[in-house]
């Protein structure tokens, strides 16, 4: 080989060793995805530590609630509208259940509530997937406001790097019940993947825009934390304002909650809509009354009630579930979903009120709305791999007393 040859080759090693050297700098330099995936990306983490730490969560941004929550009245012993005996057993059953907490709540009057592992009522708690459904109600206010024009828009209309584009296909409808077509979630120990990215990464946005169309729109349910995430950026794009606070001043403070927050993906970035919004179980209790109460608050229509439903009709492609929220019909023994592989919602009977809506978060995070007997439930706790979906709401159902 000619010296000049040798130079050049040295050259070109030198260069390529340099390419690799930035390109390692680069991925490297995002500490806080590593701190998140060495400290927050297991399961484990979450049954070990059952409330939310800023410390190992964090950015978090603000929704602020207002100085003095709304307050419920509470039930005595001898007025309560639940036997006794039905809410020992419901007390029973979330304690035998690793629970966090349980608020139960017939007619606008609390019957029962409890707090576990050294917890109280001022102590926020995960939420997971039950934040999908916030998502979904959030999304009915900015139609009825116009910013979004309707649910069977193309997602293009809102989110331009797909217009052009396959994916176009895709419509709000698609999104909110779970059957876009984007290729299904999954949880990789790959730190480069983008279902890792999604989850945990620091640019949210790029990476939800990233996924790809597996199957036709609206031809299969597939359970896929993309599909808030891409709504969650549709209401900012659409409303032009921060997630956080269009949740605050639209649904947050008219049900009377106090100061929650989201987890972003980088300081000033993106809420995470498939989870983490942290909030007391009793902000939980208040939407769910707000369900109960067809949308109102406080002499206001907060939520339009078409929008209600809207949220609990059966979607096409999965029976059970309507626009990011599940709902009780089509009784089955077993509920897994294929993202999450080893938790499962198993079913002892059908639910005894055909009528329940409820929030489904992770584990056992649960809002359940019975509006045939206007009935709310709120349980949170540790992750449960096996969580008994009917057992809870038909303890309580079977305890109301009957009135004159």
């Amino acid at each position: 080989m000619k010296k000049n040859d040798k130079h050049l080759v040295q050259g070109s090693l030198m260069v390529a060793a340099g390419l690799l050297l930035v390109f390692i700098i680069g991925i490297f330099s995002d500490t806080l995805f590593w701190d998140r995936y060495l400290n927050a990306y297991t399961f484990d983490t979450f049954v070990e530590n059952p409330f939310p730490a800023v410390e190992r969560l964090y950015p978090q941004e603000p929704v602020p609630g207002v100085d003095d929550p709304k307050t419920f009245p509470y039930a005595e012993a001898g007025n309560r509208t639940i036997s006794t005996d039905a809410l020992d057993e419901a007390a029973a059953f979330a304690q035998e259940s690793d629970s966090t907490s349980l608020i139960i709540s017939h007619k606008g009057v609390i019957q029962l509530e409890k707090y576990w592992k050294g917890e109280g009522a001022d102590q926020v708690v995960y939420s997971f997937s039950m934040h999908k459904s916030i998502v979904a109600l959030l999304l009915g206010i900015a139609v009825m406001e116009g910013h979004i024009g309707d649910i069977d828009d193309s997602i293009a209309r809102y989110l331009p790097e797909w217009r052009g584009d396959p994916r176009e296909r895709i419509t709000l409808r698609h999104t909110l019940q779970m059957n876009s077509g984007l290729e299904p979630m999954s949880f990789p120990v790959n730190p480069f993947s983008r279902h890792v990215r999604r989850q945990i990464g620091t640019n949210l946005a790029a990476t939800a825009l990233g996924f790809r169309l597996q199957d036709e729109p609206g031809s299969v349910f597939s359970y896929n934390g993309v599909n808030p995430t891409l709504l969650v950026m549709v209401i900012e794009r659409a409303t032009g304002r921060r997630y956080a606070d269009y949740l605050s001043e639209k649904l947050w403070r008219p049900a009377g909650n106090g100061e929650a927050a989201v987890w972003l993906d980088h300081p000033g970035g993106l809420a995470r809509g498939a989870t983490s919004l942290y909030a007391k179980p009793m902000d939980w209790l208040r939407i769910g009354q707000l369900l109960l109460d067809k949308g109102r608050a406080n002499g206001a229509q907060v939520i339009p009630e078409a929008w209600l439903k809207e949220l609990t009709t059966p979607s096409p492609t999965n029976p059970r579930y309507g626009l990011l929220t599940w709902i009780g019909t089509d009784y089955v023994e077993a509920r897994t979903l294929e993202a999450f592989e080893g938790f499962a919602a198993v079913a002892e009977q059908p639910f005894d009120a055909g009528d329940i809506i409820y929030f489904d978060g992770l584990g056992g995070q649960r809002v359940y709305v019975i509006p045939s007997a206007q009935l709310v439930i709120v349980r949170t706790g540790v992750l449960a791999w096996e969580w008994n979906e009917t057992r809870l709401p038909n303890l309580v159902l079977a305890g109301i007393k009957e009135t004159p």
